[in-house]
């Protein structure tokens, strides 16, 4: 199958600059959020979309992936050349083009994770943190593309006491599905505390500043974590923003 092409897909041109390729993921990334289907299949047919948008990113965003990429593009359309086959579409188009077994699969798949998601749920609010990890780890497995799936794998690592490594990883993955959720960020920030790491823990209250400087909750754990200096803790922080 021919691949799809990720420069159309965050509507950039082929030598767009790293910022520019960032910049262009947020801006689709927002527009194509599931979180803004009204029904079940324009979520659905969303959570494709920003699937295939994370997808783009990932390999645009790494140099190397990048140019592995590109040499296979090029291969692809070479061939296409010589064939006079047409070129994989892309968002919408490309996933419309998936067969109906395929469309089924993927919905049956969803609707697992939302059942084991639901448990993992319940389990949490028991306090039953090793249960609730095992199923968000099931909601996971079935749908990666859920930031809310990951951010709560995560946390439920951190209190279980299991791979903290992992939680990181979850949490990360959140952040780069829905970059703009204070809250995925502040949970980072609470498992590098619990794994000693003071300063990434800083680092993530910080960076949700730079998107809500008023975030109360980010200023209480940097306070918390002593983030010192004259004045109060919120001009502190501020005027280090500025000086970025």
């Amino acid at each position: 199958m021919a691949e799809p092409d990720y420069y159309k897909v965050l509507q950039v041109a082929r030598d767009a600059s790293e910022k520019q390729i960032k910049e262009a993921y947020h801006r689709v990334a927002r527009e194509r959020h599931p979180d803004k289907g009204v029904t079940l299949d324009e979520i659905q047919r969303l959570q494709q979309e920003f699937a295939l948008v994370s997808a783009a990113y990932n390999v645009l965003k790494d140099k190397d992936r990048r140019a592995e990429y590109d040499a296979r593009l090029q291969k692809d359309e070479a061939t296409r050349a010589q064939t006079g086959e047409q070129p994989a579409t892309s968002g919408t188009a490309a996933a419309s083009a998936m067969t109906a077994t395929k469309v089924a699969s993927l919905r049956d798949r969803v609707a697992i994770a939302k059942r084991a998601y639901a448990k993992g749920v319940q389990m949490l609010e028991a306090n039953d943190f090793a249960r609730a990890a095992e199923f968000f780890d099931a909601a996971v497995k079935n749908d990666d593309a859920n930031a809310e799936y990951q951010v709560k794998l995560g946390l439920a690592l951190m209190r279980a006491h299991q791979s903290l490594n992992r939680a990181v990883s979850a949490i990360q993955r959140a952040i780069e599905l829905d970059p703009y959720k204070a809250e995925h960020r502040l949970a980072l920030g609470e498992v590098y505390e619990t794994i000693g790491s003071t300063s990434l823990a800083i680092k993530a209250y910080q960076d949700i500043l730079k998107w809500d400087p008023t975030n109360a909750n980010a200023l209480e754990r940097l306070e918390g974590l002593g983030v010192g200096g004259g004045g109060s803790l919120l001009s502190r922080i501020l005027g280090k923003l500025k000086k970025r």
